[in-house]
């Protein structure tokens, strides 16, 4: 098998209204669920991570092979709804997905998934990331070496998981924005799960913490890949985590070349921003209902 012969397939759920998690299609809990997602300075938060953490990771990708599926809601208004398009269109590789809303997100992005395969590839390499993650610029070119090296287990199984264990926590608060070292197994920013075509699974049906329990899977931890954030809007509940959770030692004498060479982003220009524009962006947190939005 040759690594040519693999369709990179990622995907972002973005804001939209699903009807998960005790929202049913009709009546006011979709109604009351767009409330909280269509808040405009909830929007106007997710739009900064979205243009100042994930766009610049996949904008500098090494390896331009691959397509980025970019799920909204058809009920996403204007202004948001260009601006977001707008940015998207600084990246060939992401394709805008508008779906019906209120539907169940697990099903909408296994649909969307299906619908983007090449089924003429050997592999499937499909990874998820939120507007608040980030990958290093060589993920996708560093996941096919990977797996040049552990293909033949993927040929007995017809399913592989490569986990990128190392990564940051990019915390944002009042106080500004924080970056601390994590080493975790099997989180999604870091994960790439290979699939044959014709198989009616997708990364979804995998529970990112458990992908060793339905196929072979190697964790690498060499270089920093991923980060991850944590603020008053995403529904990680990372602090449950910190007993599996390890830190490691990153001493860096330019931190912000440093993410600017390894993430694609301006690290000095985000605290900037954040810090110009954080009253608007926590405005209202509390009293907002805890969803996982993304």
């Amino acid at each position: 098998m040759h690594t040519d012969n693999i369709q990179a397939l990622g995907i972002t759920r973005w804001s939209y209204p699903c009807g998960q998690d005790g929202f049913r299609r009709e009546g006011g809990d979709l109604v009351a669920l767009r409330a909280t997602l269509y808040a405009p300075h909830r929007l106007e938060h997710r739009i900064f991570l979205l243009e100042h953490v994930l766009l610049p990771c996949l904008r500098a990708q090494t390896d331009p092979d691959f397509t980025h599926l970019f799920v909204m809601g058809d009920g996403l208004p204007d202004p948001w709804r260009s601006r977001v398009l707008a940015l998207l269109e600084t990246v060939p590789q992401i394709r805008p997905v508008f779906w019906p809303e209120g539907q169940d997100m697990m099903e909408v992005c296994r649909t969307i998934i299906h619908d983007h395969i090449d089924p003429t590839c050997t592999a499937i390499a499909q990874y998820r990331l939120d507007d608040d993650d980030a990958v290093a610029i060589e993920f996708i070119l560093r996941t096919r070496a990977v797996f040049a090296k552990m293909q033949s287990f993927f040929d007995e199984s017809g399913r592989l998981g490569i986990d990128f264990c190392r990564g940051f926590i990019m915390q944002t608060s009042a106080a500004g924005i924080e970056i601390n070292p994590v080493s975790m197994r099997f989180w999604a920013p870091g994960q790439m799960v290979f699939l044959r075509p014709d198989t009616n699974r997708t990364l979804f049906d995998f529970n990112h913490l458990q992908i060793w329990h339905h196929m072979p899977a190697m964790t690498w931890n060499e270089e920093p890949m991923f980060i991850r954030g944590a603020h008053h809007d995403n529904d990680s509940h990372l602090a449950s985590f910190a007993r599996r959770t390890k830190s490691f030692k990153f001493r860096h004498a330019r931190p912000t070349r440093y993410f600017k060479r390894r993430f694609g982003f301006d690290l000095r220009l985000m605290r900037a921003l954040w810090a110009e524009r954080a009253a608007v962006f926590l405005d209202g947190s509390k009293d907002a209902p805890s969803q996982n939005a993304s």
